[in-house]
């Protein structure tokens, strides 16, 4: 009855060893496609182009809303939406930190640091160290 936890020891270190000893070797053939028959290069687009459209409850149904940072840290709620004439999100106000409402710290979030989830979660692609950071809004 000894023996069967070092046996399965040593079966596990083989099977994981051997997994990771596994390589592609290279290839000297020539690439499929020559490198003039690549897809031009996309550049990329400014926060405008990025931004989303939303309509007036759109962003009313987003008051409130939890925000999330890139390492699924709940930092707080969405407070405002500013919007341009044509609908699109120009900057969310978010109130981050705090507790019960109480010390709160509003900040400025542009298009390109959020996305809405299917859920309608704010998921900024900041982390939470870096969303402390964000630019302050006066309330």
């Amino acid at each position: 009855m000894k023996w069967i936890v070092p046996a399965a020891t040593s079966i596990a270190l083989f099977a994981s060893s051997a997994a990771l000893a596994q390589t592609t070797p290279p290839s000297d053939a020539p690439p499929a496609t020559p490198p003039a028959a690549t897809a031009p290069s996309v550049q990329p687009t400014t926060p405008v182009e990025k931004a989303p459209t939303m309509t007036e409850e759109q962003a009313k149904a987003l008051i409130d809303a939890t925000v999330v940072s890139s390492d699924n840290s709940d930092l707080g709620e969405v407070a405002a939406i500013q919007r341009d004439s044509s609908g699109k999100v120009t900057e969310l106000h978010a109130d981050i930190g705090g507790f019960l409402g109480m010390g709160e710290t509003r900040v400025r979030v542009l298009p390109s640091q959020f996305v809405v989830t299917s859920d309608n979660r704010i998921q900024l692609s900041l982390t939470k160290e870096q969303a402390n950071d964000l630019p302050r809004v006066e309330k």
